[in-house]
Parts: C-alpha cells; structure tokens; sequence
C-alpha cells in the first residue's frame, strides 16, 4: 500500500480525471490525497510523506501546448521534491498535447522529481484504468 498525492490544476475536467485516478487507485488498497493548484498566495505542500506523486493538467495555447502557469507557481511551493517518484497526465485537446505533456515533465523534472510514467487521458474510464494499472 502507497500513499499518494495527486496534484491537478484546477480545471473541473482535469479534477474530475483525477478523482477517477483516486478511484482506480483506492481500489488497489493505496490511500490518495487531492490536491489542486493554486497560484502564488497558496500553501506550501511537502512530498515527504508521500510515497508517489500524480501531476494532472490541461492544455493551454493554441498551437504550441504548455501547461497553465498556475502549475510553476504550486510547484515553486512544494518542498521535500528531490528524487520523488512521480508520474503525469494530461487533458488534451485538439493540438499539442505532446508538447504540453513535455513541459509539464521538464518543470517536474526540474523540482528534481523522477517521472516514472506519463499519459494522456481523454475519459474517466481512461482515466480509473490509470489508477488502477499503473499505480
């Protein structure tokens, strides 16, 4: 049993793809906590107790994919980041979804997370079935 936290934007879609992850997730005994991304007034979050961390975000930009800037602002807070196993989904739209997915695993990366494993998840079946295969 892990215990884990899944940090999301606070995109509804993207909250409720990871409410579905914490479903899927539960169903294999671990214990999920939900956290949503809040800008530069926020709280500090600390990974220590946490044994894998889930980032969730939606596509921003047209063309040129990047995760919404809300995420580099919560991940500048959280503390205790260094060697954390990590995996990333993303909500996608019509183009650039790769790029968008890269950038949000570079910033992770750069908070010296380990990205272990990454998907793009369209439905809430998608998105249990995340959660319960691959956590």
């Amino acid at each position: 049993m892990q215990k884990i936290l899944i940090l999301h934007s606070p995109d509804k879609k993207v909250q409720q793809l990871a409410e579905e992850i914490k479903k899927g997730a539960e169903t294999g005994g671990h214990r999920v906590d939900l956290i949503a991304a809040s800008g530069a007034g926020g709280k500090d979050i600390s990974f220590h107790p946490y044994d894998l961390v889930v980032v969730g975000s939606e596509k921003k930009g047209l063309i040129k994919g990047r995760p919404p800037q809300v995420m580099g602002e919560t991940f500048s807070r959280c503390k205790r980041t260094v060697g954390q196993e990590s995996m990333a989904f993303l909500k996608p739209s019509l183009f650039g979804n790769t790029r968008a997915l890269r950038e949000l695993m570079n910033e992770m990366e750069k908070q010296g997370m380990v990205v272990k494993d990454f998907a793009t998840l369209k439905s809430s079946d998608e998105a249990e079935e995340f959660g319960r295969e691959k956590i």
